[in-house]
């Protein structure tokens, strides 16, 4: 099939009613001059350009996750972008945009996990899906500031440019993301150079903290310089990656977070995402978590007595100014405590727990209030049989139901498969189709506000209730005075 774009002719494959096109640049190459410099317009080409081979991804060091990766190779040429178009003629469909997850360290577009064409054909979507730099390349001002943050605002750009040419509607895009693209998706809200780009917006298991400062960033950078031992221009990519590493052992427990992040820098993200949350709430937020977040990081194994247990504690509510911290983490213990205990680890379980709600549900209320309209909240509750049941609703299960992606070995796994995953995939895809195509989920589906603070729970059965009757949120409602 092919298209013509802004920069030319692309020539897709057609498969099961979906036309993909593969590894479309959306800029220009970063390298050279413009390895660590914001994203570059591409040149026109001539000829037809094949686009169906996925292209590279950005350099990473290896990772385990749930998906396959599906680029197969790493290069710093990897500002590309992957276009899932139905074929037929039904006029302007709803755009679905995804960025992935990964902790700006990790990800990539071209994941099979994130294969568009499932969700393409079965809710009449056209779905893109892109790379961004990561690391030391995107998110140390080296040159040039929040690079991977201008990578996204390029990719939308594109969109904006060309989609239609592929039966896309430019003037309704949905903007979504999972973990620290969910993140982004929060950055994006608040940065002035992508109004516009995009109308609504889903942020699955990510919200608008975790953005560095200014001097936290320049202290990133002047760490790295001193790791590369070299201008940054000279280093190779294995260099890069090693001084990576070392800028993040060195800096993780100074900043509390992964120091390659995005950071206030008075230009594209000139105020923290949070701050700017009641001025970006026009735009329709579909945002959540699933139940068991933080079991993913946590080995059923893990060795932690009780003393340690309360150190942790003591320590977490140290970082968030808690008054009396002994006396408030004897309360959270005795709270899950009174739970019936998990009997592989019950430690290792209430640590995950606690977890789950500071770095997860927390970030994503007081988001949610801040934004004040316009949200609706849900909770992933489906439970992995990976681990014996370990995982239970853990980080990224959700994402193969949006996309309806069960056929590759790992995500069955992790997943589990049936008619039970089917459905509420099935059900899943076309709530968020609903709300990419009218600006709103079901009518079932109450929104969130500070008097009814609603989420839906997506399981077997899909329910909508008040968060007010779980007991964990009341307790920490309490304790962080939300």
């Amino acid at each position: 099939m092919r298209v013509e774009i802004d920069t030319g002719i692309v020539v897709g494959a057609i498969a099961n009613g979906v036309a993909r096109f593969l590894g479309i640049p959306f800029a220009a190459a970063p390298v050279g001059t413009l390895r660590f410099r914001l994203p570059q317009r591409m040149s026109r080409w001539t000829g037809d350009r094949a686009t169906i081979e996925t292209a590279p991804a950005p350099p990473q060091d290896k990772t385990v996750g749930v998906g396959v990766r599906g680029a197969t190779r790493i290069a710093e040429d990897c500002l590309y972008l992957n276009v899932f178009a139905p074929t037929g003629i039904t006029g302007p469909r709803p755009v679905f945009v995804w960025i992935y997850g990964g902790g700006y360290l990790h990800g990539d577009g071209a994941d099979p996990l994130f294969d568009g064409s499932n969700l393409a054909r079965s809710q009449d979507l056209v779905v893109v899906t892109f790379n961004y730099r990561l690391g030391l390349w995107g998110f140390a001002p080296l040159i040039d500031r929040n690079v991977g943050l201008a990578d996204q605002i390029a990719a939308l750009e594109w969109v904006g440019r060309n989609v239609s040419a592929f039966g896309g509607d430019p003037n309704n895009v949905t903007l979504a993301g999972e973990s620290s693209g969910a993140m982004s998706v929060c950055n994006l809200l608040a940065a002035p150079s992508a109004r516009g780009l995009f109308h609504r917006a889903i942020a699955q298991s990510g919200a608008a903290n975790n953005v560095a400062s200014r001097a936290q960033a320049d202290e990133t950078a002047a760490v790295a310089r001193e790791g590369l031992g070299v201008d940054p221009n000279e280093a190779d990519t294995a260099r890069i990656l090693q001084a990576q590493h070392a800028t993040i052992q060195r800096l993780r427990p100074a900043h509390h977070a992964n120091p390659l992040r995005p950071h206030v820098d008075d230009d594209l993200l000139p105020i923290d995402p949070l701050t700017a949350a009641p001025a970006s709430a026009h735009v329709p937020l579909i945002i959540g978590i699933n139940r068991d977040e933080f079991r993913l990081y946590i080995r059923s194994s893990l060795a932690l007595a009780d003393d340690s247990l309360t150190a942790h504690i003591e320590r977490r509510l140290t970082q968030l100014n808690v008054d009396d911290v002994a006396t408030t983490a004897h309360r959270i213990i005795q709270h899950y405590r009174a739970r019936p205990p998990d009997a592989r680890n019950p430690n290792a379980a209430l640590l995950a727990d606690i977890e789950t709600e500071l770095r997860f549900r927390d970030p994503m209320l007081r988001y949610a209030l801040a934004r004040g309209r316009n949200t609706w909240m849900y909770q992933f509750d489906w439970t992995s049989p990976a681990l014996r049941g370990w995982l239970g609703a853990a980080h990224a299960i959700e994402i193969p139901f949006v996309f309806g992606n069960f056929e590759l070995a790992p995500i069955a796994k992790f997943v589990g498969v049936g008619p039970a995953a089917t459905a509420l995939s099935d059900q899943m895809m076309s709530m968020w189709a609903h709300f990419a195509r009218h600006g709103r989920p079901p009518p079932f589906w109450r929104p969130f506000t500070a008097d009814d603070r609603s989420h839906v729970r997506l399981n077997r059965e899909i329910t909508c209730e008040r968060i007010d009757e779980d007991a964990n949120v009341r307790l920490w409602d309490s304790i962080l005075q939300r």
